[in-house]
């Protein structure tokens, strides 16, 4: 139904139309579904652009994240390892995308006894999302 047509109705007439027919609710329905849809993808979107982290280089948090990986990588038994969460030593050189970062790890031995190590890794950091293990190159690791 038109508004025009809506106009010229009487008022019984008006009452009893369906509430689908009647041309304020029929264009707001219309407009409320365009909204969401609109909201969803551009909600979409802006959850599907958090995780890049392309347009920056690491802090040194984030150095500590990947280093770890590396680290767990050539520990006898990564699934036992416990690494603290923020007590590391870092120096970075961003002119030369090197980091250096230095912890400890707790891992458990062959005897079932669990043991702190020291580590240091040196990375260069090649460019693109930090979070990427192909973004690093391994220069150097030491567990001691």
């Amino acid at each position: 139904m038109k508004y025009s047509e809506w106009n010229n109705l009487s008022q019984e007439d008006k009452k009893n139309t369906h509430w689908r027919r009647r041309p304020h609710v029929r264009t707001a329905t219309i407009f409320s579904i365009l909204f969401a849809l609109v909201f969803i993808v551009f909600m979409l979107r802006v959850f599907q652009n958090r995780r890049m982290h392309v347009n920056r280089k690491p802090n040194a948090k984030e150095a500590f994240a990947i280093a770890k990986v590396f680290v767990n990588d050539k520990l006898k038994q990564p699934a036992t390892a416990s690494f603290p969460k923020s007590d590391f030593e870092s120096t970075i050189d961003t002119a030369q995308n090197s980091y250096y970062i230095s912890s400890t790890v707790d891992e458990q031995d062959s005897s079932g006894r669990m043991s702190k190590s020291e580590w240091q890794v040196k990375l260069s950091y090649t460019g693109g999302d930090w979070a990427d293990r192909k973004s690093w190159k391994l220069v150097d690791i030491l567990i001691k």
